[in-house]
């Protein structure tokens, strides 16, 4: 009898100890599913094939088809921006949207933004959808305008980008376009800043895509494609003279030339500054008319320095993700950035859940 307690015992712990292995390996798999997951674009620079149109940009026949949109600069010629990056919205017992939401209304109501932009990373989920429909109700619910530019994690798992732009049409608050066929990506389009009518400065929108395999089978971030640069440069002479304001969630290149030189002002708290391993020429586009300002980029949940690289001024976005990577020595947060129609410099400031004691 004790014999038969005995192996019923070790049975037993043999199958608690099976379940836990199990438990570990699919846990596991989730984890790297989650956080590794690639998606890789069928063509390089090289040989990528663009068809440009004939005719120039005309800002009212974009806005008209849904490709652009214009909003008009309050009274006081002031306009603030509310940018956040990387919120990496996903279900979990550590998922941490209740904080998130908690410091966006924080922020609205410290800061009352003309606009939300949200630069990449949005959404980190199997369910990408139901977040993305969580988080339209939630910027309708507060009133708030919002654009978004997808990152390396939106269009991940279930639902692809395309899918993802279908679903902002039902929500009247968020200004989102999945960009002109012609162009590679899913979230190009610009938005103008009028006053009276006339444009007085753009943010250019752009999607940075997942990853590529270089050289050597290596894996590292996409690049910015040969139709995004032309249409960049499309748009910008479309314009005319006005300052623009280009928001990727992929930092570009220059960003980590920028640190090397030390230059730049900040904290660079993460492992590297994750670029592209080729420059496929944005920043030397937007260098050719010299209209463009700013660039600004997340990705690097622990990095937040800016500078200033031939002339054109580089921003980190400021983390604000609960449900992927941080470090308890670099508070979440958000940025503001102001813009004013009379052409006076832009500003930028940082508020973070230390500032809000949040």
């Amino acid at each position: 009898m004790k014999r038969s307690l005995h192996s019923i015992f070790r049975i037993l712990i043999l199958l608690f100890l099976a379940l836990i292995l199990i438990v570990g390996i699919a846990s596991y798999i989730i984890i790297d599913r989650l956080s590794n997951t690639k998606i890789f674009e069928e063509v390089s620079r090289h040989t990528e094939v663009i068809v440009h149109p004939q005719e120039p940009f005309d800002l009212q026949i974009a806005v008209h088809e849904g490709k652009a949109f214009t909003l008009e600069y309050p009274e006081s010629g002031v306009f603030t921006l509310l940018w956040g990056t990387d919120f990496h919205l996903r279900r979990g017992p550590f998922a941490g949207r209740d904080k998130l939401y908690a410091l966006m209304e924080k922020a609205f109501k410290e800061t009352d933004p003309d606009l939300t932009i949200i630069t990449g990373d949005l959404l980190f989920s199997f369910d990408a959808k139901a977040m993305l429909n969580e988080f339209a109700t939630f910027m309708e619910e507060h009133d708030h305008l919002w654009v978004y530019s997808f990152g390396n994690h939106d269009g991940e798992h279930t639902y692809d980008r395309p899918t993802l732009a279908k679903v902002l049409d039902d929500y009247p608050h968020a200004l989102f376009s999945s960009g002109d066929e012609w162009v590679r990506g899913y979230s190009n389009y610009p938005l103008v800043l009028t006053q009276n009518g006339v444009a007085k400065n753009a943010l250019m929108l752009l999607d940075s895509h997942d990853s590529r395999v270089y050289a050597d089978d290596v894996i590292a971030p996409d690049y910015i494609y040969p139709s995004q640069i032309a249409w960049y440069r499309w748009v910008e002479d479309g314009l005319g003279d006005i300052p623009l304001y280009a928001f990727t969630h992929i930092p570009l290149p220059e960003f980590k030339l920028l640190w090397e030189s030390g230059t730049a002002e900040g904290i660079q708290l993460d492992r590297k500054i994750n670029v592209p391993l080729e420059n496929s020429g944005l920043f030397a586009a937007m260098q050719e008319k010299g209209n463009t300002v700013a660039v600004f980029s997340g990705h690097d949940h622990l990095n937040d320095f800016h500078g200033t690289w031939d002339e054109i001024d580089l921003h980190y976005g400021r983390s604000a993700s609960y449900g992927s990577y941080g470090s308890k020595d670099h508070a979440k947060g958000v940025k503001t950035i102001t813009l004013y129609a009379d052409g006076s410099p832009y500003q930028v400031h940082t508020y973070t859940v230390d500032h809000w004691e949040l």
